[in-house]
């Protein structure tokens, strides 16, 4: 717990903005935008001002972050919510011989993407017939990598699917994949459309309690 007292240190951007704004990262680091015209005095006493906010918005963070199994090696990858191993022998995921050191990570990446495509391939199959007649809207899903969305649906019926998501547990992506399936019945955010989610997917708010806390992977430090 970060007592309140405590100086809060941030990073500070400054723009070509009018108003101070303080944001909390997923990492729990403080990230602070600014005027260009606005003093540092000024911008300490705006965030300590908001000390109490920010500090708990930091624990909250930390808190999520608590969630994820962290990394205690550079050669281990995140799959549905696991931490794997990887190498050339006596590991989860095994290395062809022909992969140096310097392109595992490449080989990684195409790895992943090709669970990816599988898993989600077989969740929307699983998810699909609870739409009813609406499942004839769905005209396939395509794959990319995304630093805001973990999911879209598009009006053509196209489900698009945040590559990333194949980290992050089975119940995420059965969250995300239910959220997005539900768009071809309802483009909207309203109570129809929550009613359907929690009736195809009784465990919804974890799932989304969870993929809040798993944003945090979606940061480049993440990225294998």
């Amino acid at each position: 717990m970060l007592p309140v007292q405590e100086k809060i240190t941030y990073r500070l951007v400054r723009s070509r903005r009018r108003t101070v704004m303080v944001k909390v990262e997923p990492s729990a680091a403080v990230v602070v935008r600014a005027p260009l015209s606005m003093n540092a005095q000024a911008i300490d006493f705006f965030v300590q001002k908001n000390q109490q906010w920010i500090v708990k918005k930091i624990c909250e963070a930390r808190a999520r972050r608590s969630m994820i199994p962290p990394r205690t090696s550079p050669r281990q990858v995140y799959l549905r919510g696991d931490l794997l191993s990887w190498g050339w022998q006596d590991a989860d995921v095994i290395l062809p011989p022909e992969v140096t050191e310097a392109n595992a990570h490449k080989w990684l990446a195409r790895w992943q993407r090709r669970q990816a495509e599988s898993h989600f391939g077989r969740v929307i199959n699983e998810f699909l017939p609870h739409l009813g007649v609406s499942a004839l809207r769905y005209s396939g899903f395509s794959m990319r990598k995304m630093r805001r969305n973990w999911g879209l649906c598009g009006a053509s019926g196209l489900i698009t699917l945040n590559e990333h998501l194949i980290r992050t547990p089975d119940i995420c992506i059965r969250g995300i994949i239910v959220h997005e399936l539900c768009h071809l019945v309802h483009f909207n955010h309203g109570p129809a459309f929550h009613a359907m989610v929690a009736d195809i997917l009784p465990d919804h708010r974890v799932a989304d309690a969870l993929i809040d806390a798993w944003t945090m992977i979606l940061d480049e430090k993440y990225e294998s």
